[in-house]
């Protein structure tokens, strides 16, 4: 696994010996930031469930202003410093935050403390059953900007919703068995 563009591009990434956690590929992480493109220059970026840290590594790359780690597992945390590191990225800058918690408890947090993303990226384990909940408390939170984006990563057999909240879908695209499907405000 590697950082494929911008800054740290060519950065080899470590990945966890076991595998309690199943990285982005760089595939999908192409494509995803592919179908981004420039939202994620100067962009406020949440990585969800965010395992090695490689899409917001990624987004600091391409230029994202600030991106927030939320992950659960302390050996991830560890990881996700270590990935930071070897890019020469000091994981007490302010353009980092890393946040050690459940999903459901990080995501209230970040609403009392009134954070507002342009970005967020959502990839929990596929057998977790936390989609339907933490899409739901997503968009209850109001976290996502006006203009922003969710991006859920999924195994191909889960089926989203096509509305969630205020949060509609607008794309899916599939990469062999691994799918990104988009949601966002409508146009008022």
């Amino acid at each position: 696994m590697r950082v494929i563009a911008g800054k740290y591009k060519g950065r080899r990434l470590y990945t966890p010996k076991n595998t309690s956690v199943r990285p982005t590929t760089d595939r999908v992480k192409e494509a995803v930031f592919s179908i981004i493109r420039d939202n994620v220059f100067d962009a406020t970026f949440l990585d969800l469930c965010a395992g090695t840290g490689s899409i917001g590594i990624e987004a600091l790359s391409r230029g994202a202003r600030h991106v927030t780690f939320l992950e659960k597992k302390l050996n991830c945390i560890s990881l996700i410093e270590k990935n930071l590191l070897n890019c020469g990225i000091e994981k007490r800058t302010p353009q980092v935050e890393l946040i050690r918690t459940n999903i459901k408890i990080g995501l209230i947090s970040l609403d009392r403390r009134k954070k507002i993303f342009d970005l967020i990226y959502f990839d929990p384990p596929y057998d977790a059953a936390l989609y339907a909940k933490c899409l739901q408390q997503i968009s209850d939170a109001c976290i996502l900007q006006t203009k922003g984006m969710l991006l859920v990563e999924h195994h191909r057999k889960t089926v989203l919703p096509l509305e969630v909240g205020s949060l509609v879908k607008f794309r899916n695209k599939q990469y062999g068995n691994t799918c990104i499907t988009l949601y966002h405000y409508p146009d008022v």
